[in-house]
């Protein structure tokens, strides 16, 4: 379980809040985990995404951001991915983590300094996989039954 929420039963929680025709797509799921939320969630195309990352969510304190990179393949599971983080109730990586994974290494020392937040974060790893587990059942929940009557798709997964 992560953030209150097993994988399985988040996948069918975003299923079962989705409209008839926001459970047809990704976006459309999209939409829904935002109004159940209650505050925006936008996603948007980053061409200057660093090597190794596809993709990324941002909590602002009044909405959600996710981007992926440009150069991805796999556009789709990498929303997905950070959308699982969203609904799994996941912190993220600490911010110093991230900050010393994009600068250059005698700019480590000064972000510590800068951000003073320890790094080490031992359920980073489990929330990765969680993501992960996430949106391999929720694409795949969305693939599999087409077009079948949504509400239907939220009770079978």
């Amino acid at each position: 379980m992560q953030g209150g929420y097993a994988v399985g039963p988040a996948v069918d929680r975003v299923f079962a809040m989705a409209t008839a025709e926001e459970s047809l797509s990704l976006d459309g799921l999209l939409q829904a985990v935002a109004r159940d939320r209650g505050r925006p969630l936008t996603v948007t195309e980053d061409p200057h995404m660093p090597a190794g990352v596809f993709g990324h969510w941002i909590r602002f304190a009044d909405r959600d951001e996710v981007s992926y990179a440009s150069w991805t393949q796999t556009r789709d599971r990498t929303i997905a991915h950070e959308l699982g983080h969203i609904v799994l109730g996941h912190q993220g990586r600490p911010v110093l983590e991230v900050a010393q994974a994009v600068l250059p290494t005698d700019m480590h020392d000064l972000a510590a300094l800068i951000l003073r937040r320890d790094c080490a974060d031992a359920a980073a790893a489990a929330e990765e996989l969680a993501a992960e587990q996430f949106a391999s059942l929720l694409l795949n929940r969305l693939r599999s039954f087409g077009g079948r009557e949504p509400r239907l798709r939220s009770r079978w997964g």
